[in-house]
């Protein structure tokens, strides 16, 4: 199976880690600091304005990037499917944001996690881009994703396992797999790849 995987908020605690400097940013500019966790993006989340989003993130997204901590048992599970799948990790992270391939490659290597590809975002959306072209072109089997949009709009297609938020829990197809952590992710992965007729070389 090739499987296409996410990296912020599905791989590491990105949410925690942005929140943590927003905390930071935002008192020092007098900004709200108190999150909506049932909104997605910051202006929504925080009430802040463009302008306010666009510098917190030229301030601090690169060191969010080297800095975030990845989630639990990420790594010896992925390392785990790499051995009888294809893993291609898709993320919104944008190549032009000078030096985030960089830091993203390294903190992947950094905290050992495998994988065959990495696709960034190269739209001119900074934050966000649709990944349904980049999965048909890479022939991907299952996504693993916590957008909340991109979950449903890649669901139509093929199946996604959605690690839960509060800003994705209006989300729901028969196409979707809702899990907490990656043991749940994992488990998920054995009984499609079996489904398809592959085995229980995930179990």
């Amino acid at each position: 199976m090739i499987i296409g995987i996410d990296i912020d908020n599905t791989i590491t605690y990105t949410t925690e880690m942005i929140m943590h400097y927003a905390m930071i940013f935002g008192r020092e500019r007098g900004l709200n600091t108190l999150p909506d966790p049932s909104e997605y993006y910051l202006q929504e989340a925080l009430g802040w304005s463009e302008e306010s989003v666009e510098e917190f993130f030229d301030i601090y997204l690169e060191r969010i990037y080297r800095e975030v901590c990845p989630k639990e048992q990420a790594a010896p599970i992925i390392k785990r499917l790499q051995q009888q799948n294809r893993i291609v990790l898709i993320t919104s992270r944008n190549y032009r944001f000078p030096g985030i391939e960089k830091v993203t490659r390294e903190w992947l290597n950094a905290n050992d996690i495998a994988y065959d590809q990495l696709i960034l975002n190269s739209t001119p959306d900074m934050y966000h881009f649709s990944k349904l072209a980049v999965c048909m072109q890479q022939e991907v089997d299952l996504m693993v994703e916590d957008h909340h949009d991109l979950a449903q709009e890649l669901s139509q297609f093929i199946p996604v396992i959605l690690f839960d938020y509060p800003y994705n829990r209006k989300v729901k197809s028969e196409n979707i797999m809702r899990v907490s952590n990656w043991s749940e992710a994992q488990q998920w992965i054995a009984q499609l790849n079996r489904a398809s007729g592959n085995g229980s070389c995930l179990a």
